[in-house]
């Protein structure tokens, strides 16, 4: 990268000497998206950023809805981007989205002004404790300094940058909160002898590491699933070469893959012969009991399917290898031998180990049982009408346009897409809040994932989690995003029909269904964005067909009561088609 132009803002007083060389360290580190909201303590941030010409930056009205718009695009481009915002309660709205980050494994920045030191505790205005806000949601906290009027101190702008890239992208990747003091002057007011010459400035470089499987381990691990009846479990990931990595182990070890909807493996150009896309329905109609693995290879998070993570989590007794690059994910403890590697580079070296294959007819056993359960699935949801919640997944796995990107809100719709989704050889990317699985930010996100996208990008959200975050919705109609939001309306908490809090006949509706009684396409409309119902499949089907060029919602009513039952009856002719009831 050449030198940047910096018009206003260069060197004009203490505050721009400082930042201006920590933006430009960050571009040259690959930063190109920030968001940015409103505020005053943040001018020499904000400025800085604005004026740098490899920064693209997003200006949002809401501090929460721009931490999970900054969230989407970090998710979809697997680079940090950063965030900005004054000081107080503004820098407290970032918190679910750094919580989310945290456990999802997704790299932000968030740069918080502050006042000076002597400002604190002394009854400022719009001041609160920023050291440490966020806890454990953040891998690295850092309180930078008030600049001073001193050329070492200016040099150590870039040092920050790249310390603060680093700590975000170094695995498990995560959110790293910098919190800035500024003294004023806040504009780029000169100030003469503020901002002496720094000289020749050091810009941080960053290269990532993967961890490559020893051959011993590999050996180990092969010595474990050869010649078994192995079962490999693809959790939620975003790695885009294990797809085509679990495939070649599968073809070399006869292993089927049951291949969550968010672990990347269900749809694209690589082989899917070994790929089980309704594990969640052949789990909970009993089908690991029948077809008993020996052996389970786990890749990824926890599974999205309860039926299948809870089966897990009861026979400890079979061996189950978890290879896994950094942190830890076994909640339940199941995990006989964890692999610190990548699973890509794993999956690879242990298809070239590999001894004998799984007994025959172990793999045809399984792709018998899917192609049966979704043979079973597709005439269900028919002969069900619609509309259903099941049917809108059905008819987006028909029309969603190849290379598409699918945002799945948390509660039933990411359960329904793991659930009913069927693969495909076309490409699909799918994509969740599933670190902290909270419904909040969701439509920010998912327009976040847009614009830093080149893919037609659909959002599919319950619409409790489209309620709760209408600032992100009016974000989306102000930049003229153009993405697709799919809007499944119940009137309230349609997955708490399937828990036990159903039998509380006197509380459930207040505070559990907490219908609301919205239109959802004038609410919609209201803030900008054209919007439509779809009662029939085919005017999903049209809308969903119909390329994104502009921030849009389709709403679909469905009956929470009546979608238990949808889900029951599904539920049983998939036994049944199977021979299990």
């Amino acid at each position: 990268m050449g030198p940047v132009a910096w018009p206003l803002v260069e060197r004009t007083n203490r505050n721009y000497a400082f930042v201006v060389p920590f933006v430009d360290a960050l571009a040259r580190l690959g930063l190109r998206h920030v968001c940015i909201t409103p505020g005053s303590r943040s001018t020499p941030l904000a400025l800085a950023f604005a004026a740098h010409e490899a920064i693209t930056d997003h200006v949002h009205l809401d501090e929460r809805a721009a931490a999970f718009w900054a969230l989407g695009i970090a998710k979809t481009t697997g680079a940090p981007a950063a965030l900005v915002c004054t000081s107080g309660t503004a820098a407290a709205e970032y918190h679910p989205a750094a919580a989310e980050a945290r456990q999802a494994r997704v790299p932000l920045l968030l740069l918080t002004a502050d006042r000076p030191a002597e400002l604190r505790d002394a009854g400022a205005a719009q001041t609160i404790d920023q050291v440490g806000l966020y806890g454990r949601s953040v891998k690295w906290f850092h309180d930078v300094g008030a600049p001073v009027p001193d050329a070492s101190f200016f040099r150590t702008g870039p040092a920050l940058a790249g310390r603060a890239w680093a700590a975000a992208m170094d695995r498990p990747a995560g959110p790293v909160h910098l919190n800035f003091r500024f003294r004023d002057p806040l504009h780029p007011e000169t100030v003469p002898g503020d901002a002496p010459d720094p000289g020749p400035l050091t810009w941080p470089g960053y290269r990532p590491g993967r961890l490559e499987p020893a051959d011993a381990t590999v050996d180990e691990v092969a010595a474990i699933v050869s010649g078994r009846r192995t079962l490999v479990v693809a959790g939620p990931q975003d790695d885009p070469a294990l797809p085509a990595a679990l495939a070649d182990l599968a073809a070399a070890g006869g292993f089927p893959t049951l291949a969550d909807a968010l672990s990347g493996a269900r749809a694209g150009h690589h082989d899917t012969a070994a790929v089980v896309a309704h594990g969640s329905v052949l789990a909970g109609a009993g089908l690991l009991d029948r077809l008993r693995p020996e052996a389970v290879l786990r890749v990824g998070a926890q599974p999205t399917s309860k039926a299948v993570f809870r089966w897990l989590a009861r026979h400890p007794e079979v061996p189950q290898v978890l290879v896994e690059p950094a942190g830890w994910r076994d909640p339940d403890g199941a995990a006989s031998l964890v692999v610190r590697a990548e699973p890509a580079a794993t999956a690879r070296a242990l298809s070239k180990a590999l001894g004998a294959p799984a007994p025959a007819g172990w793999l045809n056993s399984w792709q018998a049982a899917d192609a049966a359960a979704a043979g079973a699935l597709a005439g269900a949801i028919e002969a069900a009408g619609f509309p259903t919640e099941p049917g809108v997944v059905a008819v987006l796995a028909r029309a969603l346009p190849p290379g598409a990107t699918l945002w799945a809100a948390s509660s039933m719709p990411v359960r329904d897409v793991d659930s009913f989704l069927p693969k495909r050889m076309a490409p699909l990317r799918v994509l969740a809040n599933r670190g902290a699985n909270g419904i909040d930010g969701f439509l920010s996100a998912g327009f976040g994932s847009a614009q830093a996208s080149r893919s037609p990008t659909y959002l599919l959200a319950g619409d409790l989690s489209a309620l709760h975050d209408l600032s992100g919705l009016a974000a989306a109609a102000r930049m003229g995003v153009a993405a697709t939001a799919i809007v499944v309306d119940n009137d309230g908490g349609g997955i708490f029909h399937f828990l036990p809090q159903v039998g509380l006949e006197q509380h459930f509706e207040r505070l559990f269904g907490t219908p609301h009684g919205h239109d959802l396409v004038a609410v919609a409309e209201a803030l900008g964005v054209r919007a439509a119902r779809a009662t029939t499949a085919a005017e999903l089907e049209e809308a969903v067909a119909e390329p994104p060029s502009e921030p849009r919602m389709v709403v679909v009513r469905t009956d929470r009561q009546a979608n238990v039952a949808v889900h029951l009856e599904l539920e049983q002719t998939v036994a049944a088609a199977l021979d299990l009831r």
